[in-house]
């Protein structure tokens, strides 16, 4: 769909799963084939809160949703510590500098080894303003596989703005549906 259509298709969507749906297939378009949305409304300075309680949305398939959500490698993934304290869209390119400057953790590492093996190589994340303290929503938009960082960057120089406006408006809508 064209932007228009999207967004009046968003706003009028009566279900998270249409609306998901949709975004999974608008994202594509763009090149972000994997997607990992979260948001919770629990959060203090030391936790996201309950994981029972967080709204978790994913077209990424089973294994992958175990080893990173299930098993909590999420807990040390350098692009959720980047969304928890910021908001916009960052490009994953910083995971690579982390890399390469060799600054992260051990577990951050793994994290980084898991999506490696997982084919999560390139993509951007999308940290969502927030209306207090205690909410925190994020978008983890993958690329396809085989694209490089630099592909996803020219990409996101193109349409960037356009990618983090549909976003935030289905993250806007997502909230009050059942």
């Amino acid at each position: 769909m064209n932007l228009t259509d999207y967004l009046h298709f968003v706003t009028r969507a009566g279900s998270l799963e249409e609306l998901w749906a949709a975004h999974v297939e608008q994202m594509a378009g763009y090149g972000f084939d994997r997607l990992i949305y979260g948001n919770t409304v629990y959060r203090t300075p030391t936790s996201l809160g309950d994981p029972d309680d967080f709204i978790i949305l994913s077209n990424h398939g089973k294994e992958y949703l175990d080893g990173f959500l299930h098993s909590g490698l999420y807990h040390h993934a350098p692009m959720l510590h980047w969304a928890l304290n910021n908001e916009g869209a960052a490009s994953w390119r910083m995971i690579e500098q982390m890399r390469d400057s060799r600054t992260m953790t051990g577990n951050e590492r793994k994290v980084y080894e898991f999506n490696q093996r997982m084919g999560m190589k390139a993509g951007y994340t999308v940290s969502f303003r927030s209306v207090s303290f205690r909410s925190k929503g994020a978008i983890s938009l993958a690329a396809r596989a085989g694209m490089s960082q630099d592909q996803v960057d020219a990409i996101w120089a193109r349409m960037g703005p356009d990618i983090e406006l549909l976003t935030n408006v289905a993250q806007l809508k997502t909230m009050p549906l059942p």
